[in-house]
């Protein structure tokens, strides 16, 4: 089957907990799969506390065996959101498959994970969903551009994919689409940063009272649900961020 690994990079947001059961067998499974793939690994820091320089230094030694792997490092915790916007930022393509670090990428019959993808990706435009779930998704960088960045705002982990999707439907006036792509399984894994307070699972209160309570308003009238529990309107506008991306991507090839 012919190989896309031109048309897309590969991104992982991981954090120190994760790095030796999750992150490092990862790698190592995109790396068997598919060598020469761009990987942009993007590093938080803790919440609280200093960063572990003794998982400074593995990860980075990791990472360093294999081509084509920039990683990208926070010395303290930093947003769900900012680490999704930043790795869109920071890929050499248009397109790129956001994963969570708790996911297994199989191979069965000689028929890997990035065969599917490929084949997703040749009959599928934009951003989709990977088998209904934002745990790995395909970002299309010119759409996050127009429908908005994911909201820095949330400050910690949780409702960024609910919220964007819920603006993608106001941009577009359609859902996020979701493509079925076999041999990839989601661990689920409940390991977390200890350095912020907990919502529902691993995710931030803070950013469920952001979502509930600031930006959006419960509608009987009207309004979206999307992945949210009831419809909703936004009440809280949206701030411009990473103004100048648009024009970053239209003018680079003048340089």
């Amino acid at each position: 089957m012919p190989q896309a690994s031109a048309l897309y990079s590969v991104v992982i947001t991981t954090f120190d907990k994760r790095f030796e059961a999750f992150l490092v067998p990862l790698v190592a499974q995109i790396r068997a799969q598919r060598p020469n793939l761009e990987i942009v690994v993007m590093i938080n820091g803790p919440g609280k506390g200093v960063f572990d320089e003794s998982y400074r230094a593995s990860i980075l030694s990791y990472l360093a065996k294999y081509p084509e792997v920039f990683p990208t490092m926070f010395p303290s915790f930093q947003s769900l959101a900012k680490l999704w916007n930043r790795s869109a930022l920071t890929a050499s393509h248009d397109r790129a498959l956001i994963l969570n670090d708790d996911l297994e990428l199989r191979s069965e019959n000689g028929v890997c994970f990035f065969d599917h993808l490929e084949t997703a990706l040749a009959s599928q435009k934009g951003t989709f969903k990977i088998n209904g779930s934002f745990s790995h998704f395909i970002l299309d960088k010119r759409e996050l551009i127009e429908v908005g960045f994911f909201d820095e705002r949330l400050l910690g982990l949780g409702e960024e994919d609910g919220d964007f999707f819920w603006r993608f439907y106001k941009k577009y006036k359609k859902e996020i689409p979701s493509v079925d792509v076999g041999l990839i399984d989601n661990v689920q894994s409940d390991l977390a940063d200890e350095g912020y307070t907990k919502g529902i699972r691993t995710a931030s209160k803070f950013n469920r009272d952001f979502i509930q309570e600031k930006k959006y308003k419960t509608t009987l009238l009207g309004g979206y649900r999307g992945m949210f529990d009831k419809k909703v309107n936004q009440i809280l506008e949206d701030e411009k961020q990473y103004p100048y991306e648009l024009f970053y991507l239209d003018n680079k090839k003048d340089l």
